[in-house]
């Protein structure tokens, strides 16, 4: 199997943990994940974070470092476990990638920067609802 196609697909690991996270069923998933229809990509990058968030423990890790991880064994972990770079891995914690990722205010579907700046923060079929005929 090419590196192409096991980045486009979940392990079995990262559907458990999805479907604990997300509240789907299991075998929906795998199924979705068997025919190619899930954003893995988005999945994969969900579960690092919520794994990273685990492992420090959000703020408290701050205020209470008395545990025998550091941050960048944390990071070399979470790049190993889900074989993605450094800098990778970076871009996923810290939204750089993210940043110019858009969402409909009403319904919560992913829009462009422009249609978010012409709609006013409106997909396409909310921001048509609006409109008085």
């Amino acid at each position: 199997m090419s590196a192409e196609k096991i980045m486009n697909i979940l392990r079995e690991k990262d559907i458990k943990k999805a479907a604990n996270l997300l509240g789907i069923e299991e075998l929906l998933l795998k199924r979705l994940n068997d025919q190619r229809l899930l954003n893995s990509e988005y999945i994969r990058e969900l579960l690092i974070r919520t794994d990273y968030e685990k492992l420090t423990r959000g703020l408290k890790y701050l205020i209470d470092q008395k545990d025998a991880y550091t941050f960048p064994e944390i990071k070399k972990a979470l790049v190993k476990e889900y074989g993605v770079t450094m800098n990778m891995l970076n871009n996923i914690l810290h939204g750089q990638k993210n940043a110019n990722m858009y969402f409909c205010k009403k319904c919560g579907f992913r829009i462009s920067k422009k249609t978010y700046a012409r709609t006013g923060g409106l997909c396409s079929n909310c921001f048509s609802d609006t409109l008085e005929l």
